[in-house]
């Protein structure tokens, strides 16, 4: 996402790749605003200010603000000041406004702040020699606090409903002063909820952390299980659902959408403090294409495009970026197209048409094709993006980028595959979204015998975790902060993985994400997590 910088203001944006026009910027003087309390006009917060990364002459930080009283509060508003040179340049999560003092506010799904919940915005800026950690003032914040080296608090491991992503961190803690050394957190790693020492692993990143969850009458439901949601809400940023918000899922008869568990499972996201990742618009899978689909005799173009935009725009404000069409392509064809019901019925004009009716239904979604193999180690498969996706601009579709499925061996791709397709995808202008990232340390399809490892001992967690390391110094080395779309896991625990199911894994165990762990947890986090942690502070 392109950042702007204009005299004396700050370019909104919310977290990358959320709504690309309903956030504006509006020029102030530079004074301190009222702050808006609640209707009871007596509720007080807790307000800290951390670092979270830092490099030559830019920095990440992030505000949070916790509703330390016993009413709610109906919006927020909290101001900071630097006294040197560190300026922001844009936000996510939250309405900052001001060129030194600034202000912040919420944004529409955010602002109501029961007792005990926390929300928090993000922000980048240029930081001259060194990122401040000022206070953080407001009639709302009770005293205000900031913290340098380390956090002025640790992590409560409640149950408890957070709007922020991760657990409240208590209010009124002292204020510490000093920059955070270079390319490290400003919070210190502490004993958290789900066993481990990455205090909030998506605090690391300036773009979207994501996992795909499991929702709706799922036996697993992220929903039905505590530890999921403490997880979650503690490391992640972003929710994709692994299932309910595909075709048979969404639109089960011609003239019936049910959006009961997708509302669910988004309205949860919202309420606390994540966005959402939609998967997907259109899918050939035979299983997930609804039957009255296959059998329609009208206009199909038309049924199709009704079929986007109507979803689009169910979910538009809420939704902040769509997988538009999945897994069209087919290196096996001439043609570079899989054979399927709407390349049939529609031929390549199809994926186009998707994403015009995306566009047209919610112009502040990103808008993502999503494949498997696409990561470089496939030259043909490779080469029949590149040529897609050359098609689609020229078309004039409205793609903003391209999601990477990543389900990939420990060996496989290489690194230096890896990298020439994020060359090549952000040479075109595109976004560049790993979207259903998984590691197995087995491999299927090595000529080595299968399985390879029949147990995960330290030794194979510690190549894990260098392939999660190295996937992400990559991404970052050779995808530039505008065209981040973000990263995501393809699952939260090793035991929920589709991976195990997987027909090409015979029944052989494997431990392919980042937490392990009790079915229902609490869930440990495993090296791998450390190598993602590690590679985004730059380590």
């Amino acid at each position: 996402m392109q950042i702007h910088k204009e005299a004396g203001s700050v370019r909104n944006y919310p977290q990358p790749g959320r709504h690309r026009h309903t956030h504006r910027i509006r020029r102030l003087a530079p004074l301190l605003l009222a702050v808006c309390a609640s209707a009871a006009g007596n509720a007080f917060a807790g307000c800290e200010y951390s670092v979270s990364n830092e490099w030559g002459s830019g920095f990440v930080a992030h505000v949070r603000v916790t509703n330390d009283s016993s009413v709610p509060v109906q919006d927020w508003q909290v101001q900071w000041q630097y006294s040197g040179d560190n300026r922001v340049t844009n936000a996510w999560n939250a309405e900052v406004q001001g060129d030194n003092p600034y202000t912040a506010s919420n944004v529409s799904w955010n602002g109501s702040l029961q007792p005990g919940q926390t929300v928090e915005f993000g922000f980048q800026g240029t930081s001259g020699s060194f990122a401040e950690t000022p206070a953080v003032s407001g009639a709302l914040c009770d005293g205000g606090s900031s913290s340098g080296g380390s956090s002025s608090s640790s992590s409560s491991s409640s149950g408890g409903s957070s709007s922020s992503g991760g657990s409240s961190s208590s209010g009124g803690s002292s204020s510490s002063s000093g920059s955070s050394s270079s390319g490290s957190s400003s919070s210190s790693s502490s004993s958290s909820s789900s066993g481990g020492t990455t205090e909030h692993l998506y605090s690391l990143a300036s773009f979207p952390i994501g996992v795909a969850v499991a929702a709706g009458d799922s036996a697993r439901s992220f929903l039905k299980i505590p530890q999921q949601e403490i997880t979650i809400r503690q490391h992640f940023s972003q929710i994709t659902a692994e299932n309910i918000m595909k075709m048979r899922f969404l639109h089960p008869a011609e003239n019936t959408y049910d959006f009961t568990d997708a509302d669910q499972m988004v309205d949860w996201a919202l309420t606390n403090g994540l966005s959402v990742h939609g998967h997907t618009f259109i899918w050939h899978h035979e299983y997930q294409v609804p039957d009255w689909m296959k059998s329609y005799n009208g206009d199909f173009q038309s049924m199709l495009n009704t079929h986007v935009a109507t979803i689009a725009d169910h979910f538009a404000g809420r939704v902040v970026s769509w997988d538009v069409v999945n897994e069209v392509l087919d290196e096996t064809q001439s043609n570079c197209y899989r054979d399927t019901l709407f390349y049939q019925r529609l031929g390549r004009d199809y994926v186009s048409e998707a994403f015009n009716a995306a566009e047209s239904a919610d112009p502040g979604a990103d808008l993502y094709y999503n494949d498997y193999s696409i990561s470089g180690g496939n030259s043909a498969k490779f080469n029949c993006l590149l040529t897609m996706l050359d098609e689609l601009q020229a078309d004039g579709a409205p793609i903003d980028g391209v999601g990477l499925q990543m389900h990939i061996q420990i060996d496989w791709p290489t690194t230096d595959h890896l990298r020439s397709a994020f060359q090549a995808i952000v040479e075109r202008g595109l976004k560049v979204k790993i979207t259903e990232l998984d590691v197995p340390v087995n491999n299927p399809y090595s000529s080595a015998p299968f399985p390879q490892h029949t147990e995960f001992t330290p030794e194979v967690a510690a190549l894990q975790k260098a392939r999660y390391k190295a996937i992400v110094q990559t991404y970052l080395e050779e995808v530039p902060p505008a065209l981040r779309g973000g990263i995501s896991v393809w699952g939260l625990w090793d035991g929920d993985s589709w991976i195990l199911d997987f027909e090409n894994w015979q029944g052989a165990d494997d431990w392919p994400l980042l937490f392990s762990g009790p079915a229902n947890g609490p869930y440990e986090e495993k090296p791998a997590l450390e190598g993602v942690a590690e590679a985004l502070l730059g380590q």
